[in-house]
Parts: C-alpha cells; structure tokens; sequence
C-alpha cells in the first residue's frame, strides 16, 4: 500500500510539471514574438533628426513609445537611420532590413518610392510612410496630415496681426502636400482680408528641397525687403533659413518693428529667441502650426505590438482628431480668439479647406 501511494504521488507530481512546462513555453514565445514586433526603425531624409521639424517629431514619437514599453535604444529596440544623399534612401533602408526590424517608418514624403519599393520586396515586414498616402498593401501604412486645415489658421493669424499687408509663404518644394499648405494659408488670409475690408497680398515661393537653408533665407530676405511683416514657412530644415534671415532684421530694430514667422510641424517658439536693438531679449515666432506625427508613431507601433498592424489603409490626422494644431506663441488675445472660432467651425464642417 506505502509502495502504492509513493508511486501515485510520484505520477501526480510528474503530470504537474509537465503541465507547469507546457504552460511556459507559451508566454516564452508570445514575449518573444512581442519584442519582435516592437523592433522598430525611423528613416528620416538626409536632414537627420533634429531638423526642429518633422523628422524630430517622428522620433521623439518613437522615443516615447520606446520609454513607455521598456524597449532599448539600438538595434534591438528601435533606432533611427540617416542616409547621407538622397541616392542612398534604399541602401538606407536595407541596412535596417538587415539588422531585422520588423517595422520600418519613414519620415517624409520624399522616401515614399522607395518605401513602397521594400515593401513589396519584403512582405513579411511592417512599412509606414509619414506624411503622404500610401497604395493599399498588407504590410504597408501611409499618415496622411490635413495641412490645409492647420495653414488656413495660420492665414487668420497672419492677416490680424500684419501692418503691411503683405505676407509670405516659403515652401519646401513643388508637391501634393506642399499644395495643401499654400491652399489653406491663401484661402486663411484672403477670407479675413475680406472680412477686415482690407487687401492683404500673399507672396509666394518654393525652395526646391528640404535642406537648402541658404536659400531659404535669401528667398526670405527678398521677401521681406519688399515689406512682407510675416512669413510663413513650411520647408522642413530649409525654414532655418527663413528664421535667420528674420533675426538678422530684428537684431537692427527696436522690439515694436520686427518681422515675423509663422513656424510648422513642430512648435518653433525658440527658433525665433533674438536680442532687438538695444540688447532687449524678444521672440519673433508669431505661432506654429504643430504636426501631430509623434502620435501617429506611438499609436502605429501600440496597435503593431498587438498584432494589429494597420496596412492597407492611410490614416488621416486633422484639427479634429488633434493631429494638426496651432500655438498661441505671441498671437494677440483677439487674434487667437478669432483662430480659435475659425477651428472649431472647421471640426463642424461649417469652414471646408481647399487642397490645391
């Protein structure tokens, strides 16, 4: 009977540990296949990460969403790559394919033909484009942002607040999405010049590329030298230039002459920090229209991680769905107060925004 009642506890906790085991290598594989579908890469344009624009705001994204989930910074959490031409955008990528991230993100239109490109060659792997729509793949999600809708504030803000009547707007180069912004901010201005009975002129033009910060400024200094108060500046690392240009006129002036700039994608506050005339500390950055695009990064990667990756689809982030905002910066009470009807008429449908 002892022998009996040895063997059958014997059996029993057998059977136990082997339950206990086969239960294990479950959760093993569930935290692998986790860590695996957290393993994310940025690829920015040639302008690197800290441009204080888009792709800054791609990575800070990334960065809270590698905080937020213990993930490490590396090749073994998420990182970024920063090819050094444009010519190298698909050698970039690969090299990150190599490294075996499992989601790729792009910032910037720009990348879009060779995103897809690696997309169609790597179907196992996760892409996303930031900043433009996307053909409906499996593995393959576009952000789409509605910079109309944040321009067209922009234009309010410029029109109150200008004494010359005369605006600018500096864009990156010649494409669907900087269409948008020039539709908005004209569309913004000329409303409320007609609502102020007045005829405010918006000035014109394009850079050719995101990085050329040195014609950014020359464009900017013209610009203001023919009596333009604000520019508005939506050309990625190229909108540096502006900023400067428009330092090198307020240092000369007392602080109630300076010109103006209207920042983008990213809150430019302290771009615009100057010494005026006679050593008084001020800031010229009239407000920022702010692309949302590190939420977008975070919800992207959340919704990979449980399994739910969206491809095929572009998701679209606006002024309803807070993806595109505007800063109060140094808008004046009234002004900002005039932005802020003009917002909430656009969430409700009652403003439409034109794209082109």
């Amino acid at each position: 009977m002892k022998l009996n009642k040895k063997f059958n506890l014997l059996l029993i906790t057998s059977a136990i540990f082997l339950i206990a085991s086969a239960c294990s290598k479950p959760n093993h594989e569930e935290t692998i296949n986790k860590k695996t579908d957290n393993h994310i890469a940025l690829i920015s344009d040639i302008n690197g990460i800290k441009d204080n624009s888009l792709n800054q705001s791609v990575w800070n994204g990334l960065k809270d969403y590698g905080t937020k989930n213990d993930l490490p910074e590396g090749n073994k959490g998420y990182n970024y790559f920063v090819p050094k031409d444009p010519k190298d955008y698909q050698a970039t990528i690969d090299e990150a394919l190599d490294k075996n991230f499992s989601t790729i993100i792009s910032a910037g239109y720009t990348l879009k033909p060779n995103i897809i490109k690696a997309a169609k060659n790597n179907p196992k792997k996760n892409f996303v484009v930031i900043d433009a729509p996307t053909p409906k793949l499996k593995n393959l999600t576009g952000v789409s942002f509605k910079n109309q809708e944040g321009a067209y504030l922009a234009g309010i803000a410029a029109a109150y607040t200008t004494k010359s009547q005369i605006v600018g707007l500096v864009l990156g180069q010649n494409s669907k999405e900087m269409a948008s912004f020039k539709a908005g901010f004209i569309q913004g201005v000329k409303t409320t010049s007609h609502k102020l009975h007045k005829h405010i002129q918006v000035v014109s033009q394009t850079v050719g590329n995101f990085s050329d910060a040195n014609k950014a400024h020359d464009i900017a200094q013209e610009m203001y030298n023919k009596k333009a108060d604000i520019i508005f500046q939506a050309a990625g690392k190229s909108g540096q230039g502006v900023f400067k240009a428009a330092q090198e006129i307020n240092q000369a002036r007392p602080v109630g002459q300076k010109v103006w700039v209207i920042g983008s994608d990213e809150d430019q506050s302290k771009l615009g920090d100057y010494l005026a005339k006679g050593g008084q500390p001020s800031n010229f950055t009239l407000t920022s229209v702010i692309k949302s695009a590190d939420l977008a990064v975070e919800d992207i990667a959340t919704q990979t991680a449980s399994g739910k990756f969206p491809g095929g689809k572009t998701l679209k982030y606006g002024l309803k769905n807070k993806g595109i905002s505007l800063v109060q910066g140094n808008l004046s009470y009234h002004t900002w107060i005039k932005v802020q009807k003009a917002k909430q008429k656009i969430i409700d449908g009652k403003i439409k925004v034109g794209t082109d």
